[in-house]
């Protein structure tokens, strides 16, 4: 239900007053209007209750609903206190918008954030029960929802839900995205970044240290749950399929540097430089379990090795 334009506020109308969402309504009259720039200022007097009777000069967004709507606005509240009953933390407020935002197209399925940040507003139930591969009822029974303007309406659970079946269906999308994600965070955990100021409007320089502090406190408990959504065996297959491309690649180019030397040199050099490839071709191997990026952290200038460097004299 949307708030009242200040031209429906007239003098004499009743209103139902709250001070904010969970406060039970109140019934007041307007005496009189002091329009702002973007709101209002309304003189109210009360009329029921212990503030029978008083006048007070209130803004304008306290008048939520003409009275003669105040069971549809109070049902309307009920609902989203419903709603409010399950909270999410901010790793699965990150990880819900990667899977949204991937995923899940507009039309059918987005997160609201007022009243309620990251409730589900469902428009096409059964694009989404086609995309989730289950039907919608059997997903979210469990969660509360209600019906508005014929959308449904689900809690945060609801939401965390609905993104954890779309990493289960569509797994291999969602750790392609992951690792490219690592991917980029490991170079900028090496060389720095440029990032925009959150207060000024200028970009501002990030240390590597920075950046790692920043990939461990955020990006890395993201990178996890979605993989814990996706699953270990979804998990286990992309690592082993990256893992065989990676491999793939690195032989052609072992192969082909071998089969260039043996032609340039059949005798005692050609042999000892093949064995030297099939040396490097077994300590070099690629295995599921050395593909993930791994993002480091910086070397403090005390850690970096000191390398000497030699010169000739130069006599002058």
């Amino acid at each position: 239900m949307k708030k009242p334009d200040i031209e429906e506020l007239r003098i004499g109308t009743e209103w139902v007053y709250r001070v904010g969402d969970s406060p039970p309504s109140q019934r007041v009259r307007v005496l009189s209007v002091m329009p702002k720039k973007n709101s209002a200022r309304v003189q109210v007097e009360f009329l029921d209750g212990d503030r029978a009777g008083q006048a007070e000069n209130v803004p304008g967004s306290r008048l939520r609903a003409p009275w003669s709507k105040v069971g549809e606005y109070d049902e309307l509240m009920a609902n989203w206190q419903r709603l409010s009953g399950f909270e999410i933390d901010t790793v699965e407020e990150a990880a819900v918008e990667v899977v949204y935002e991937l995923l899940l197209p507009p039309e059918v399925a987005t997160w609201e954030w007022k009243p309620i940040r990251f409730a589900t507003a469902v428009h096409d139930q059964q694009a989404l029960a086609d995309l989730m591969r289950a039907p919608v009822d059997d997903v979210l029974s469990s969660v509360a929802s209600f019906d508005l303007s014929g959308a449904l309406m689900l809690s945060c659970e609801g939401s965390l839900l609905i993104a954890e079946r779309l990493c289960r269906m569509h797994s291999m999308r969602v750790l392609g995205a992951v690792v490219e994600e690592e991917k980029i965070a490991r170079e900028k955990c090496k060389r720095g970044f440029h990032r925009e100021h959150p207060l000024e409007k200028r970009e501002v320089e990030t240390s590597p240290e920075w950046e790692y502090r920043w990939y461990r406190e955020h990006l890395r408990p993201q990178h996890e749950l979605l993989r814990q959504w996706c699953g270990h065996r979804a998990v286990t297959f992309q690592e082993r399929l990256v893992a065989a491309e990676a491999e793939v690649r690195r032989l052609d180019i072992l192969l082909a540097r071998l089969i260039d030397a043996m032609k340039d040199d059949a005798h005692q050099g050609g042999a000892m430089f093949a064995q030297r490839m099939e040396e490097e071709h077994e300590r070099e191997r690629i295995t599921p379990a050395t593909v993930r990026p791994v993002v480091e952290r910086p070397l403090d200038p005390s850690e970096i090795p000191v390398r000497y460097v030699q010169s000739r004299r130069r006599w002058g």
